[in-house]
């Protein structure tokens, strides 16, 4: 006891000497040694050490790894340009840092990681809309994930999407209105479709959401539309926005973002409150029961311990179903409808079926309706193969693994290439050509992924599809859509890939 007081005193008196004797420079070099020598051998050493310096791959760049060449070029095409170059469809590339990460194209290797193996590859917990939403289905793993899928597999039943039919009709037919009133007396108009298209999606995803009536289409510039389509903006892929620290920094727009942000959680927390209390007046909730809105419905979802979703899960939910459902579905119209105008024998052939099958436009639309619709179904098939909303989306390995005969350290994030499983001339003959017929065939559905696959796959593909179906028939029994001259775009990776600058097409009147 006597030596240990000896040390404990000689400790105390070292203090104290430090106390006395130590300067700001003394603190910054004894702090900034360990840092700086950490970012060396990160930054420096560690990639030529790592065991995935043995995949096919990029050339290692210091601090910016391969994202300058990455961004630089147009959303989609640095993947396949990558792996053609290196004759694989199995790549690694750097991040920034020297972090390292994989892409993979190959439709084998992609159905070990979604199916075969899919417990040991989880979504990836930092991605944009995780850091946005970290309770959302999709930013989940594991048991949670698990859990939350159980409880959410009813808000997309067959039943409750098609009652959202009628919903997506309403919003269609204002869209039809204001085009008819651009019309006006003349053959041809121009309008901005991809933002009409938006307009619509925003529309139709808050009424079926929770019941809430936006009115975007007819007002467009009102302050929750504006805040909603500049947060979906703020997802854009920037080089800046990858330093984890940059979102923090007082810039103008990391400011407007958290505003945004702000306005967002609140709006759909007083969604939730007020439906909370509708709900809990009997007489009311005996009044609504015919077409119930998601809000609703997960309001009363309960697990196998009769548990419900708790107050910050509910909001994630919601505020993801918003993004990811009408993000997801408005992109798809926008490339559906560029691809129609670009290819008019195509589009005519959509019009002859869908008057085939529903000779009268006062016939409401029906589930029966769009399981007759198969040619359409082929080209927006098509369209999702050749512009996928989501052009990657990453999974991290839990445990170490085995790909195509490589070590795969635990904790390595591993990028989907939706992309290059749509695009590699080694999945698909002609990549690049649009050609709707092919779909009218056989083909491996591990190569055609736009909804992703297996247990962690998009919840929501049949939302999207009912509501791409519905919007779809009700333009084109409308219109015809002819490409605008002078209109060029360039893909840009956003929240989903999207043309740059927005669509504009000529519409003439049927």
């Amino acid at each position: 006891m006597e030596v240990f007081n000896e040390r404990f005193a000689e400790l105390v008196n070292l203090y104290h000497d430090l106390q006395r004797n130590l300067t700001w420079k003394d603190v910054v070099l004894y702090t900034s040694v360990p840092v700086i020598t950490w970012y060396t051998y990160r930054i420096l050493i560690q990639p030529f050490l790592s065991p995935l310096r043995k995949i096919p791959g990029r050339p290692y760049v210091p601090i910016v790894g391969n994202m300058f060449e990455a961004l630089k070029k147009e959303a989609m095409s640095n993947t396949i340009e990558w792996m053609l170059k290196h004759n694989s469809r199995f790549i690694r590339f750097y991040h920034l840092f020297g972090a390292e990460r994989l892409l993979v194209a190959d439709p084998e290797i992609v159905k070990y990681i979604n199916v075969t193996n899919n417990a040991n590859f989880q979504h990836l917990q930092n991605s944009p809309i995780a850091r946005f939403l970290p309770r959302f289905v999709l930013a989940t793993v594991s048991d949670e994930h698990k859990s939350l899928r159980r409880l959410l597999n009813p808000v997309f039943s067959r039943a409750v999407v098609d009652s959202f039919i009628s919903v997506f009709e309403q919003a269609t037919k204002r869209v039809i209105e204001n085009w008819h009133a651009e019309l006006n007396d003349n053959d041809f108009c121009e309008v901005e479709a991809q933002q009409y298209m938006c307009r619509l999606g925003i529309d139709a995803i808050c009424e079926c959401g929770f019941d809430y009536k936006m009115n975007s289409i007819s007002e467009p510039h009102a302050a929750g539309v504006m805040s909603f389509r500049r947060l979906l903006v703020s997802f854009r892929t920037r080089l800046v926005d990858m330093i984890p620290f940059f979102n923090k920094l007082p810039f103008k727009d990391n400011i407007q973002r958290r505003e945004d942000y702000k306005f967002f959680k609140k709006t759909i927390n007083n969604m939730i409150a007020e439906k909370k209390a509708i709900m809990n007046n009997t007489q009311k909730e005996k009044t609504n029961k015919k077409n119930e809105d998601i809000l609703s419905i997960l309001l009363k979802a309960r697990d196998e311990n009769d548990k419900g979703l708790s107050d910050d899960s509910l909001s994630a939910q919601i505020g993801g179903f918003l993004f990811a459902g009408f993000e997801t579905t408005s992109t798809a119209l926008t490339w559906i409808l560029l691809n129609l105008a670009e290819h008019e024998d195509v589009q005519d052939k959509v019009r002859e079926e869908i008057q085939q099958v529903l000779p009268s436009s006062d016939q409401p639309l029906t589930r029966t309706d769009f399981d007759k619709l198969t040619y359409m179904v082929c080209v927006i098939n098509e369209t999702l193969r050749l512009f996928p909303p989501a052009t990657v989306y990453f999974r991290q390995s839990v445990k170490d693994d085995t790909l195509n005969g490589y070590f795969i350290p635990a904790k390595t994030i591993i990028g989907v290439s939706v992309s290059g499983l749509h695009r590699h001339p080694d999945n698909w003959e002609n990549p690049d050509s649009f050609i709707p017929e092919r779909f009218q065939e056989e083909y491996d559905h591990y190569k055609f992924m736009p909804f992703a696959h297996g247990p962690l796959m998009c919840i929501g593909k049949r939302f999207a599809m009912t509501e791409i179906q519905t919007v779809l028939t009700l333009l084109l029994r409308s219109f015809k859509f002819h490409k605008v001259p002078s209109y060029k775009y360039r893909r840009i990776q956003n929240l989903t890939m999207v043309p740059d600058p927005p669509l504009v097409l000529r519409i003439e009147k049927i």
